[in-house]
């Protein structure tokens, strides 16, 4: 039975009085141009949530695959096992509030016990029972030490939601860039099969005598320089691809298979959640863990000036003892004793004092900590924001260019068949076709990672 009453703590109705400054939570400063949406033309949708925003994309393989994650992936593993540690140090803390009881049992050879009273005395003492030691909280020392192994566990968790978003996040960005690279390598083998087709057209006329030869060496050239793109591309998306077997928790090749059945990019949703970079605070986990960590390091603020004040500890002794050990156990052996002891420090060279400027010390760096993962936090939404918005609009401009550049390459073409133009036209506007393509491609993987790292910067991706 405990409660708080005037920053005291009543424990079985002995009165603890903790000292120290009592934890209040503090409210982060946030820029004035920060505390409204500073992000234009956002469209607000409920129907995505923030939790699992990666269905949105509409993409079953990448749902199966974060599932996975959630379940194989080695860092979460790390960030649970950390949680197991924070709680067990949390109990380990709270039971030094408790007396402690051990059974003891010895014999001990007395020799002259008491010198002028009865001198030359010798005999055995043999024991047997229990021995038990609780050392009065009357200044709050554990019950400081308690708060802070509490938030510090509370930290251990916000961290652990931190490592899942951290892990969702990067999954779907990994796997959107593979998307991405499939979808690069299958433009540049449609290309290279245009500009073989055309390659063949031109030898075809050059051995008619309709065109130059070196129409035909140029052909080849910008056929050649296509072809080479495609290695690097394949060893991109095997590296990629090794990256996702890491994040998901498998030996590598286990997932080839699976993600070959389909090369399709994620659509991207026609409709976002998204919110001012304000509203990060309320969600991030690692702002929270920062919070926590200044709470616990308040608290040990405590711990250390409870030092400067006195030690009172209780013991007692409920057994057996006798000097005959056949007689040890008979009823007349029966014995106890309790004890206490108090303890001032008087002189110990500065020791509590460097304690008390340490704790102080690690209590401010854990408030600029937070304010700077206040801040850090503002600043990432806030950009990842502006990205996926310029982003989208060149993407959308690009997207029309690819029309365009299509219509373009069919008449330059068709001129060249009928003499009107030459061959190099017909070179450019493929070239710039293919160009514009490959830049759709990485615009739509880039618009699509913006996104994703948006929802990142919400705290999105944890229950």
């Amino acid at each position: 039975m405990k409660r708080r009453v005037g920053g005291c703590l009543v424990l079985i109705s002995l009165v603890s009085c903790t000292v120290g400054p009592d934890y209040q939570k503090v409210e982060p400063i946030v820029p004035k141009q920060w505390q409204a949406a500073s992000a234009e033309n956002l469209q607000i949708s409920k129907t995505i949530d923030l939790k699992t925003y990666w269905q949105s994309f509409g993409d079953a393989e990448l749902n199966t695959l974060i599932n996975k994650a959630l379940k194989s992936n080695l860092d979460i593993k790390i960030a649970l096992a950390r949680v197991d540690q924070a709680r067990s140090e949390r109990r380990g803390v709270r039971a030094e509030l408790f007396p402690t009881v051990n059974a003891t049992g010895g014999v001990q050879r007395q020799n002259n016990p008491f010198p002028g009273l009865a001198q030359g005395i010798k005999y055995n003492m043999f024991e047997m029972g229990f021995d038990a030691l609780w050392e009065v909280d009357l200044y709050g020392r554990q019950q400081r030490r308690l708060e802070s192994a509490v938030a510090e566990q509370e930290a251990t968790n916000e961290l652990h939601r931190q490592a899942l978003v951290t892990l969702t996040s990067e999954l779907a960005r990994t796997y959107i860039n593979y998307r991405s690279l499939q979808n690069q390598l299958r433009i540049t083998h449609s290309n290279l099969t245009s500009q073989q087709h055309t390659l063949r057209l031109t030898e075809q006329l050059f051995s008619e005598g309709v065109s130059a030869r070196h129409d035909v060496v140029r052909a080849k050239a910008q056929a050649e320089t296509t072809s080479a793109q495609i290695p690097a591309l394949e060893a991109n998306l095997i590296a990629t691809l090794r990256q996702i077997d890491v994040l998901v928790g498998q030996q590598s090749g286990n997932l080839e298979a699976e993600l070959n059945t389909n090369d399709k990019m994620p659509v991207i949703p026609s409709q976002v959640f998204l919110s001012s970079p304000i509203a990060a605070i309320q969600n991030r986990p690692d702002i929270h863990a920062a919070e926590r960590r200044l709470a616990a390091a308040t608290a040990m603020q405590g711990a250390a000036i409870a030092e400067q004040f006195p030690k009172i500890s209780i013991s007692a002794f409920f057994g057996l003892r006798n000097t005959d050990i056949e007689s040890l156990f008979k009823s007349a052996a029966f014995s106890y004793g309790t004890a206490a002891n108090f303890v001032q420090p008087l002189l110990d060279f500065g020791r509590i004092q460097a304690g008390i400027d340490l704790t102080k010390a690690k209590q401010k760096e854990a408030y600029l900590g937070y304010q700077k993962a206040i801040l850090e936090a503002l600043q990432e939404t806030e950009t990842t924001l502006t990205r996926y918005l310029k982003e989208e609009i060149r993407r959308q401009a690009l997207a029309r260019s690819i029309t365009e550049l299509q219509e373009s390459v069919r008449l330059s073409e068709l001129r060249y068949q009928e003499g009107v133009s030459t061959f190099l036209e017909v070179l450019d506007s493929q070239r710039a076709l293919y160009a514009a393509q490959i830049e759709l491609a990485r615009s739509e993987e880039l618009t699509a990672t913006y996104l994703i790292a948006c929802y990142k910067s919400l705290g999105g991706g944890v229950s």
